[in-house]
């Protein structure tokens, strides 16, 4: 049994595969607003149960199984772990506002930055031409 969480457009949803003695059921449950680990528990624990029971099933034709490596599987659950995570419109906003923020300020900074070693430069050949100006 398979439980995938997705964003689509407009509300978060669950996709429930399950596969049993060659009958394959697929459900899918929509959550609305994004679902806190204690709501997909809840599902899980109540919900899950009653709608694989009424849902319908269809015999799936299985392939035949071969045995992986280890090393394979291994592989393509880290390459699954590094696939980004499905983010809302507002949360993609609010990061694409951070990185625009994190710019101005390091321009910012740089531009201080060169402003301080400016004057001090400039002090210094103050100084230089104050000493050389004789008494």
């Amino acid at each position: 049994m398979k439980l995938t969480i997705y964003f689509d457009g407009s509300f978060w949803c669950g996709l429930v595969e399950a596969e049993s003695d060659g009958h394959y059921q697929v459900i899918r449950y929509v959550f609305g607003a994004e679902p806190k680990d204690a709501d997909v528990l809840e599902f899980i624990a109540n919900c899950l149960p009653r709608l694989l029971e009424q849902s319908g099933t269809f015999t799936a034709e299985r392939k035949s199984e071969k045995k992986m490596n280890p090393k394979r599987i291994q592989r393509l659950i880290n390459r699954e772990k590094r696939q980004p995570v499905v983010s809302t419109k507002a949360q993609l906003a609010i990061n694409e506002l951070r990185e625009q923020a994190k710019m101005a300020n390091k321009a910012q900074k740089r531009q201080k930055k060169a402003d301080y070693a400016e004057a001090r430069f400039q002090q210094k050949q103050a100084k230089k031409r104050e000493k050389h100006k004789g008494h």
